[in-house]
């Protein structure tokens, strides 16, 4: 009989645990200007295989030499954390290699990649305006802004607003060798006069990401726990 009773006691104390206000488990960190706590995670100070948070919700803190820097890693890229907003839910980010904590920032910088969110709870916000970037053109068409910059050997490389609803059968015609997709927050378009000599800068502004309750959480949090996972697999409620 006592040792059909041992499991019984032992949910009551996690559980009474659970309900401990200050989540001992789910500790908030300062990195730079930026709090990271639940559903963010501190990489550094919780480990891989047991964390307390969301999936790939994970930011690294380092150190530059000057500043401790908040970056976040979905899709095989680095992200800068500019802020994080917990009451509405929003995350500012700028592509690492772009930002303006880049040891290499240039004014004319070139965009690598896509960004891939995966599986990720995250959604863009309604704010946001996509940018594509075609490199390596034989020439622009007149609905795009050339960026001589970033020209290569008579090369041209095109930027295309895409929420003007072209047909990218257009490109076609212009042979271009890669397009690389990015987001932006609108607005900030708005603030550059010469998108061609200024699109640097509207890439440092980022773009605003907004995450959703993960569905293995809505009990956790609806009993006022934190989720978590611990050996990379196994969920668990904190």
């Amino acid at each position: 009989m006592l040792i059909l009773l041992l499991p019984f006691f032992f949910i009551i104390a996690i559980s009474a645990q659970s309900n401990n206000s200050t989540y001992p488990n789910c500790p908030s960190y300062n990195c730079g200007n930026v709090t990271i706590r639940y559903p963010f995670w501190n990489t550094v100070s919780e480990s891989t295989t047991q964390f307390c948070g969301y999936e790939g919700f994970g930011i690294n803190c380092s150190d530059n030499g000057r500043q401790n820097i908040p970056e976040i890693n979905f899709g095989g890229d680095s992200y800068y954390v500019q802020s994080i907003n917990y009451e509405l839910g929003t995350i500012f980010l700028v592509d690492y290699d772009v930002s303006p904590v880049a040891t290499d920032r240039s004014n004319c910088p070139r965009m690598r990649h896509n960004i891939n969110l995966g599986t990720l709870p995250f959604n863009f916000s309604m704010f946001s305006v996509n940018l594509s970037f075609h490199f390596d053109c034989n020439g622009c068409p007149s609905f795009a802004t050339e960026i001589p910059c970033l020209e290569h050997n008579d090369r041209k490389v095109c930027l295309d607003v895409m929420n003007n609803g072209t047909d990218e059968s257009v490109w076609d015609a212009y042979s271009c060798d890669q397009k690389v997709v990015t987001t932006v927050i609108g607005e900030n378009m708005n603030s550059v006069p010469n998108l061609s000599t200024g699109f640097g800068r509207v890439l440092e502004e980022g773009f605003e990401l907004r995450w959703w309750e993960v569905d293995d959480c809505d009990r956790c949090e609806a009993s006022d726990g934190r989720c978590g996972y611990r050996n990379a697999m196994e969920f668990v409620c904190f």
